[in-house]
């Protein structure tokens, strides 16, 4: 069984990576030339490879983490459940591609729920004598 003959030029295969096809003068491409990739985005630009996401909304996550730690240390219900919806909200973010901190949405959304476990725990505890908040020394 016999092979066909190559295409006039060779296989690409035989070609060396990085090797223009045809002439070998300056080959196209290099910053400001035409068919040229550009120059790369200055820092803080918009990402043209399309690689990570958009950072327009990852100021949810922050938010969301934030109410939730302060309603388990000290506010309870009263930033538990912003930080539930701001969790939420910031996951749905993220899965957009609009934010980059769904992980501290999740973290705000877990702490949140936790907060108001422990406010309707310790308000049910109250209510049943076992918790008093009276600090007075009588």
């Amino acid at each position: 069984m016999t092979m066909p003959p190559p295409p006039p030029g060779g296989f690409p295969e035989d070609q060396p990576y990085g090797q223009p096809q045809g002439d070998y003068g300056q080959p196209a491409g290099g910053y400001g030339q035409p068919g040229a990739y550009g120059q790369p985005p200055a820092y803080g630009g918009p990402n043209p490879y399309g690689v990570g996401g958009s950072t327009q909304k990852n100021n949810l996550g922050g938010w969301a983490l934030g109410l939730g730690i302060a309603g388990l240390l000290c506010c309870g219900i009263f930033a538990g459940i912003p930080a539930i919806i701001l969790g939420r909200q910031s996951q749905a973010a993220a899965a957009q591609g609009l934010a980059t901190n769904g992980g501290q949405g999740k973290a705000g959304f877990i702490l949140g729920i936790i907060a108001c476990v422990w406010f309707v725990i310790a308000m049910i505890l109250q209510a049943a004598g076992v918790i008093d908040y009276n600090f007075s020394s009588n």
